[in-house]
């Protein structure tokens, strides 16, 4: 007769093993340093430095990113004859907060060749309190 004792033990563990896996899943999601809405508008945001800077070089005239942390959002504007004029608005609305930039006057300024007339940082905080900053380089590449 078998000694079937051995294998129940085994399959105890292997059940308890595939449920602790299994159990792990959403904590390990949980732990996510951003929310899906929140990734989304820093690489909106990214997307939208890039933008003022590629309309800089292809228009041949000046554009500005301004920060407004005040109000957790940013304009981005180029030149129209002597004026400025808004490009786009945004807000951030789903729980990244502007903490304030070392960009002279909060103002991203790309010259018609595309460079930024100083390199500079953006300090955002997400709603987990996880700091982030967007660097802008002299040539105007961006860094996380």
């Amino acid at each position: 007769m078998k000694d079937n004792r051995g294998i129940a033990l085994i399959e105890i563990v292997a059940v308890i093993s595939i449920i602790s896996i299994i159990l792990s899943i959403p904590m390990l999601r949980n732990n996510s340093r951003f929310t899906n809405k929140e990734r989304r508008e820093l690489i909106e945001f990214k997307n939208d430095i890039n933008y003022a800077r590629n309309r800089a070089i292809v228009e041949s005239k000046t554009h500005y990113v301004t920060i407004l942390p005040h109000s957790n959002s940013y304009n981005i504007y180029g030149i129209e004859g002597l004026m400025r004029r808004i490009q786009k608005k945004k807000i951030f609305e789903h729980g990244i907060t502007i903490r304030g930039s070392n960009f002279e006057g909060n103002e991203i300024v790309f010259n018609r060749f595309g460079s930024p007339l100083k390199g500079g940082r953006i300090r955002l905080e997400s709603s987990k309190g996880e700091i982030i900053e967007i660097t802008v380089k002299m040539d105007g590449d961006l860094a996380r």
